[in-house]
């Protein structure tokens, strides 16, 4: 079960520092504190222990209190991660954009990313590395509204 109450005192540093290899995280822990300082520091840690960071922001709109805050948040913490996973709905909703491309997914790079993936529902999948910045699984795609 998640909570949004989650705090520092209930992580466990030690398996963070000792044995983890990859952080992975969302950003509903982002929404409201004592959650937000909690994931923020599990960040840190993480980083510092070495592991990759993970993030899939995972939007769930309804639960932020506005779509702007929502964005604010999920971008804070955007070029902090070493992979992101994001859906064509968080692509179009982080850019701004209608348009499910490379340019809209690209737009997304930051130099310190390894992997960018990009779900697109029944399309498949694209993903972007900095070796090569495109690797489609399926043709792009323009959702129609």
């Amino acid at each position: 079960m998640y909570s949004v109450l989650f705090s520092w005192g209930v992580i466990d540093v030690k398996l963070i520092c000792e044995q983890a290899k990859v952080f992975h995280y969302g950003s509903i822990s982002l929404i409201v504190e004592p959650c937000r300082s909690a994931h923020l520091k599990a960040m840190e840690v993480a980083r510092e222990a070495g592991c990759l960071l993970s993030y899939d922001p995972n939007l769930r709109l309804p639960l932020w209190p506005s779509p702007e805050e929502a964005r604010q948040q999920i971008l804070s913490i955007w070029e902090k991660a070493d992979l992101i996973k994001v859906s064509d709905v968080e692509l179009e909703f982080l850019t701004g954009s209608d348009k499910i491309d490379d340019e809209s997914a690209l737009s997304l790079w930051h130099p310190n990313l390894k992997l960018l993936l990009v779900t697109l529902g029944e399309h498949g999948s694209r993903y972007y590395t900095k070796v090569r910045k495109k690797h489609p699984t399926q043709s792009s795609y323009t959702k129609k509204v």
